[in-house]
Formats: C-alpha cells, structure tokens, sequence
C-alpha cells in the first residue's frame, strides 16, 4: 500500500509538471500569435461586440429603406434589398490583431471596395484590407461579401462622390480622406497599431441607379436691392426697386428642354437689361417674359440660376390701401411637370401727410432670453412682437398689422396669436386706428418642432420693418459603433489564472494523501 501510495505521489508530480509545461507552451504559442508582426482582421466574426471578435470586414444597409447592418450572419448572408433610387450605406471593419509593438504596426494600411459596373439584378459588393507588412484580407473569407438585390428592372449602382468617412481608432467621429475607396489603389488609411483600441472603420454610400423619369424643382426669393437678405415676401415702399431670384434644380436625372418663365404683376416694372443668367447678362429679348426663356439641357441634381430687378409702382398706384404684389415663375421641360414658386411683394398703404414704423423682436421664452442670443432647442417657445408706430401727426385708421411666417412655419409650429387669424402663411389682426405719435404691438407664439429627416436649414428668418433671424440648435450625430474590450492583456490573465488554480488544486491533492498515509501507518 506504501509503495502504490508514494507511486501515485510520484505520478501527481509528474502530472503537475506537465500541465506546468503544457500551460506554459500555450502561452508561448498564444504570445506568439500576437508578436508575430501585423495581422489583419484574424479573430472570428461576431456582430454583437462579443469579446475575441471581429465584425464582418463589410456589411451594408439601406438609408432610403431606414435599414440597420446585419445582426448575424444569417441576415448578412441575406443581402440588402434595394430599389431605383435608394442610397446603400457600407461599413468597412479593420482590426490589427497583433499586440500593441512597435514591429506589429501595419504599415499603409488600404481599404477598397468594389462591385460590377453596368446594370444588374443583383450587386455583389466586394472588399479587401491590405499592408505593406501584412497579408491582404478579404470580404468573402471575413464574413462575406454583401450582395444588393435590386427588384424589378436590372439598375447600375454608382458611388456617392464625397460620402466616405473614416473612423479611426474606434471614435465616432468620422474624417473625409476622399473617394479612393472604390479606386483601384484603394483609401490609405495610414499606420494601424495592433490591439483592440486601433481599431476602427470606413463608412461610403452608393445609389442604386435612377430609371424613373427626372423632375424640375424651382424656388423663387426676392429683396430689395438697396439692403436685405432674399426672402420669399418681404416689405417694400412704393417706387422701391427690387431683385427676383429662380434657382431651378433638375431632380432624379437629365431633364432637357428646360424653358424658365417669370410672370409680373402689373405693379411691377421689369429694369432692362438686368437678368442675368448664373451670373452672365442675357438679352431682354429671350422671351424669359413672355413664351420663356429656353435653358436647354438641365444635368442631374444641378441647378440653373436667374435673377432680374423690377421697379414697385409708385404711390398713387396704391393709394390708401395695403397690397401685396404676387410675382409667379414656372419651369418645364421635356417629359417632366410643369414646376411653379411665387415670391410676394408687401407694400402699405400710403396716407398723405402721414408716416408710420414698423418693428419686430422675438423673445424666447423657455429660455428667457431674446430669441437672437440663443440657440433655439426643439420645444422651446418663441414670442414674436410686431409693432405699428404712428410716427405722423394724423390719426392712421385702417391699421392691419400682419406679418408673413413662411419661413418661421418650416421649423416650428404656430401656437397663439390672441385675437387674430392665421391665412396661408399670413398672421394677421384687426383693423385698428393708431393715434397720432402711439405705437400699437400684437404677439403670437411659436413652438419649435424636432428635427425633420434631411433638414439642412437651422434659421428661422422673419421679416416686419426689420429682420429677426433665430438660430436653432442642430443635432449631434453619434456613431453606433462600439469594438470589442479584449486583447493580449486579458488572454494572459486567464492563462497565468489556469496555472495558479492547477498548481493549487495539485498541492491539495498531495497533502490529502499524504494524511491517508499517516493513519494507515
């Protein structure tokens, strides 16, 4: 019994020392996978941030559609449906899963992404990482490459110029570095360090071909040429010389045969030889107010700009009574509708040996600040205050103060305005007289709404006498990305925690034995 209690003793050694080395060559092997020089994308592919993995090297998702990236690989195996129009958004995953050393930096680290030219049902999106030092990895063996099913009509599918952002060093955050993502050199990234925090991404868009027919947009604004900013209505006095402008954008595709046309009222007399075509002075006689003015071809998504100056009528056109002068513009072309905008002309009536001011300030009241010294947050409520002042020594009956909100109702919901009403885009109140020397004041409220889906314009522009313009406050864009936390430093916690517990558990065993060995003596 002693002799085959000392050899199983004897045996727990020799099992000790060689879990002991066998530990010991696994962290040899596992220290030597991460201090063998840069290695791109080398863990397994996960989509949850799952410790120890990669994302897909390339996933994708449709904007148009509020599509999300994959959620496994089942779903990235899926593809992303798409149709004529809508905007792919692709995400480029990149990891040195070495150690953080000075010889495991990959250096000039580049990403591509390509996809076949011409149309197709469906896109199969590739995408490859390369080194000067390192292997070069691709989508298909890192998760796949993403395929585009394109419904219907077989479409082309065309990169978005300027839409590739890189996010290095797993910040949200995105830099342009250009379009070379789909160049056959690919986008230098630069130097990657190994280890989780150098990781990061690139994210690029595409559109999938446009097969719809193209559509004409038009915006018309004018100012006065003496002072002001364009505006869609603004206040003029009689004789006021004024300046139109018609932007006229081709949407979706080509339009051609765009014909631009201008109709004035009969209170407005057109300056000649002051329209200009994007800057160059045309001939008065290319019918622009008549059968039209012929542009030609309108090329995608670009736009054509024409301005004019018009004279208001004087003042015995208008005598007493204030009008508003409605200046109408259309464009068409080939196969599309016919598009159409107005800008307005206020002009007050006039009263003889007397003189009136107009004025207008705007208080933010959630806040408690005047409205122009502090950016306006969605929900905040705004007071607008007109005022009349009769600046003459006449009584001014027939007063209506009113005021165009046009550009106010774009980002912000109208709330109160007491006694008067709201016609069209137009607050306006009773008809009051003012006394001589008096200023009458009206008030309404507002409420500014969320943020709108693709709004750019964050001005609220109002015009009564003088211009209030309130900056709203724009929206912080977050990225979504989040990298796994774990790398070389935890891989050697859990080995050196392994040898400690089997060192132990070893010890524990001999001691028992030993006691047993006691009492049998």
């Amino acid at each position: 019994m002693e002799g085959k209690t000392l050899m199983n003793a004897y045996r727990t050694k020799e099992k000790i020392a060689v879990l002991a080395i066998l530990l010991l060559a696994g962290f040899t092997v596992a220290a030597k996978v991460f201090a063998d020089g840069p290695v791109l994308n080398s863990f397994p592919i996960g989509y949850s941030g799952a410790q120890n993995t990669d994302y897909p090297l390339l996933d994708a998702r449709n904007v148009t559609a509020g599509g999300s990236f994959s959620s496994s690989q089942a779903d990235h195996d899926d593809g992303v449906t798409a149709s004529a129009g809508d905007t792919i958004e692709f995400i480029l995953y990149y990891h040195n899963g070495a150690a953080d050393a000075a010889e495991n930096v990959a250096n000039n680290v580049r990403a591509r992404a390509s996809w076949p030219a011409g149309s197709n049902a469906n896109h199969v999106v590739s995408a490859s990482l390369s080194a000067d030092n390192a292997a070069t990895v691709y989508s298909a063996g890192k998760g796949g490459d993403v395929v585009i099913k394109v419904g219907g009509i077989a479409q082309s599918m065309e990169y978005v110029s300027g839409s590739t952002l890189h996010f290095p060093n797993r910040s949200t955050s995105g830099q342009s570095l250009g379009d070379g993502i789909v160049t056959s050199s690919g986008l230098l990234l630069g130097n990657i360090r190994g280890c989780w925090d150098f990781s990061g991404f690139v994210k690029f868009r595409a559109r999938v071909g446009q097969s719809a027919v193209g559509s004409l947009q038009i915006d018309k604004t004018v100012t006065l040429v003496s002072a002001g900013s364009y505006q869609n209505s603004i206040d003029a006095q009689p004789a006021d010389v004024v300046r139109f402008r018609i932007v006229t954008r081709a949407n979706n595709a080509d339009v051609s045969d765009v014909i631009i046309r201008d109709i004035l009222p009969s209170s407005l007399t057109y300056r000649s030889n002051t329209t200009r075509v994007n800057g160059l002075t045309v001939s008065d006689s290319t019918g622009f107010f008549g059968s039209g003015y012929t542009y030609g071809l309108l090329s995608k998504d670009q736009s054509v700009e024409i301005t004019f100056e018009a004279q208001v009528a004087s003042a015995s056109f208008f005598g007493s009574n204030p009008q508003t002068l409605v200046n109408t513009a259309n464009a068409r072309g080939a196969n599309v509708s016919t598009a159409q905008d107005t800008a307005e002309v206020r002009v007050a009536g006039q009263v003889l040996g007397t003189s009136f001011q107009l004025s207008k300030s705007a208080f933010n009241q959630t806040q408690g600040v005047a409205a122009q010294n502090a950016l306006a947050n969605p929900g905040d409520v705004i007071n607008y205050t007109l005022t009349y002042q009769n600046t003459g020594g006449t009584n001014l009956t027939g007063v209506v103060i009113e005021d165009d909100i046009i550009d106010v109702l774009r980002s912000a919901d109208l709330l109160n305005y007491g006694d008067g009403s709201l016609s069209g885009n137009v607050v306006r109140f009773p008809a009051i007289t003012v006394p001589a020397g008096i200023a009458i004041s009206r008030t309404f409220q507002v409420r500014i709404r969320d943020y709108q889906a693709g709004q750019t314009d964050f001005t609220m522009t109002n015009v009564y006498g003088n211009q209030v313009d309130i900056q709203l406050r724009q929206p912080v864009v977050k990225g979504t990305f989040i990298a796994p936390k774990t790398g070389t430093r935890e891989n050697v916690v859990v080995i050196l925690s392994l040898l400690v517990t089997g060192s132990w558990y070893a010890a524990s065993r001999l001691r028992r034995r030993h006691q047993v060995k006691s009492v049998m003596r």
